[in-house]
């Protein structure tokens, strides 16, 4: 990912039948387990079967940090587009086109090569990454437009949505790209809407971080200066009960933003 033009061609079939290969190891470590540890003495057995255990647990870890790389390739591979979303050349061009063709074709792999359980395990990684990523880029120079942005949203929504219903259960790519369609309701609330639309989405996702919606409302170019502060000094006075600790067993996909402060943070005023 940091030097890619020093990777020898393979990288991602290696990771792949790495990852096989510690499942392969998992089931065969429970043969084992299943069909010498009777065999012990008892003195004997509840050794053999907890290293037995914690060694199948190794295995797993690998089997997860090379999902995870897996995924890391996908997306270093999606990061000059990623990193456009809501600038001028993504209002201009098809942006989401490119994505689809990409993960098609990682994802073709995937699913003829990888473990079936691993391949969920990525997928639903790629998924939750995916619609991250719009959330995320809002941190950067971009701009909402009234209207525009939201339409053009809703439609790359839709066709991502369609794209990964291809490869997963349909209820569980509606759950995560929902976040999504929680940045466009944020972006097309009314001024005197806004504030019940923020605590309407607290209810469901409490780690909600102010500094996105304020990063959103501050980025949008139908809210005047003075309406924009009265709105972000009603929220922030709203959410001063809101702690980490607090929130901490409610963490939502919004916890995984790499751009935002941590569950329960606030906002410093930082635009005005």
């Amino acid at each position: 990912i940091e030097t890619p033009e020093n990777v020898a061609e393979g990288l991602v079939d290696y990771t792949m039948a790495l990852a096989n290969e510690q499942i392969r190891s998992v089931v065969q470590a429970e043969t084992i387990r299943d069909e010498t540890g009777d065999r012990l003495s008892r003195s004997h057995q509840e050794r053999f079967k907890a290293e037995l255990s914690q060694t199948m647990d190794i295995f797993m870890n690998v089997a997860e940090a090379a999902t995870q790389t897996l995924a890391d390739i996908v997306f270093s591979d999606l990061r000059p587009i990623t990193s456009a979303l809501y600038t001028a050349d993504w209002y201009q061009d098809d942006l989401l086109q490119p994505v689809i063709e990409t993960l098609k074709d990682y994802c073709q792999d995937f699913q003829d090569h990888l473990d079936k359980y691993l391949y969920r395990r990525l997928m639903q990684d790629l998924l939750s990454r995916f619609a991250l990523s719009y959330i995320d880029a809002v941190a950067g120079k971009v701009k909402f437009y009234k209207g525009q942005t939201s339409e053009k949203l809703t439609l790359e929504l839709h066709r991502a949505t369609k794209f990964f219903k291809q490869h997963m259960d349909g209820s569980a790519v509606a759950e995560t790209l929902n976040v999504v369609r929680i940045l466009i309701s944020l972006i097309d609330s009314t001024p005197t809407m806004i504030f019940l639309e923020f605590f309407s989405v607290k209810k469901q996702y409490p780690d909600l971080p102010l500094a996105l919606v304020e990063d959103i409302l501050t980025k949008r170019d139908d809210l005047e200066k003075q309406q924009l502060k009265s709105i972000l000094e009603s929220l922030r006075q709203k959410s001063k009960g809101d702690t980490g600790s607090s929130l901490a067993k409610q963490r939502t996909l919004f916890s995984k933003l790499k751009s935002y402060p941590p569950l329960g943070s606030v906002a410093q005023n930082r635009f005005f």
